[in-house]
């Protein structure tokens, strides 16, 4: 299988970082898991992760209103910044809205709120050591000098599983909102593009320039996963969408059948 992916790999015009985990059985891929890459939006799912944290121990009501000011808002995905004067927006819609379409305004109203010494608490409990939190979203990369936002593979999938295992936010309500929220995402060219009906994709992507990534939790009638594919150096970007939703097909496949056989194997690099 290792010789397969390395070979779909070749045909991705980016350098490609992956790591797919089964939850439940010993079986893990991995290609150039540990090294960093700038995160884009993929991070935002560490917000997420704290956020519901925050929520589920009762230290933050979903409920309470955040005003957006107009010095708040930035270029980049999302809605918050097409509209002449945002209402009042409760912590758990600007989640919705950070989650589900990627926006900028609300995951730094919801970076200002938790503050980032909450995110780096939660990076270091989880051991994430390539992931760093530096910086707000500004909609484009860090210039020369500037701090910039940094995960893996490997650390991308340690928090999605943490979250799907209930390290993070017990299993109850508020775990069951947020799987809801991912599953709900609105960009799902890449890992969901390509798979059958039957596999629900909860997922986050993250693009910049030079960048496409996707982090996904995978709930199957055959079992549950976690997968993150992250590129670098990125010189076409939709056949690179194309391409790794033809990658996450075929792991999927191999996560299928390996399943089916009941065989517990483990590869990487």
């Amino acid at each position: 299988m290792q010789r397969t992916i390395e070979q779909l790999i070749g045909q991705v015009p980016a350098r490609v970082m992956l790591l797919f985990r089964d939850l439940d059985e010993d079986l893990e891929i991995a290609y150039d898991a540990d090294r960093p890459v700038v995160a884009a939006s993929t991070i935002k799912l560490l917000v997420l992760a704290r956020l519901y944290r925050a929520f589920a121990r009762e230290q933050l009501d979903p409920r309470a209103r955040v005003q957006i000011a107009s010095d708040q808002v930035v270029p980049g995905s999302g809605i918050l910044r097409w509209l002449a004067e945002p209402p009042p927006m409760t912590l758990r819609d600007l989640a919705v809205l950070m989650t589900i379409v990627s926006d900028n305004v609300a995951a730094n109203a919801l970076i200002d709120v938790l503050g980032f010494a909450a995110m780096e608490e939660l990076v270091v409990e989880l051991g994430l050591t390539g992931t760093a939190l530096r910086r707000p979203f500004w909609g484009r990369a860090a210039y020369p000098g500037e701090p910039e936002n940094l995960v893996t593979a490997r650390d991308l999938a340690t928090l999605l599983a943490a979250l799907e295992l209930g390290h993070i936010v017990p299993g109850g309500h508020w775990l069951d909102d947020l799987r809801m929220l991912l599953r709900a995402q609105q960009f799902r060219d890449i890992i969901p593009a390509r798979l059958p009906e039957a596999v629900i994709v909860g997922n986050k992507t993250g693009t910049l320039p030079g960048s496409v990534h996707d982090a996904a939790l995978l709930w199957a009638p055959f079992g549950r996963a976690v997968l993150v594919l992250l590129t670098s150096e990125v010189t076409d970007f939709e056949a690179t969408r194309r391409a790794l939703a033809d990658l996450a097909k075929e792991i999927v496949d191999h996560w299928q059948q390996a399943r089916q056989r009941g065989n517990s194997t483990r590869g990487g690099r």
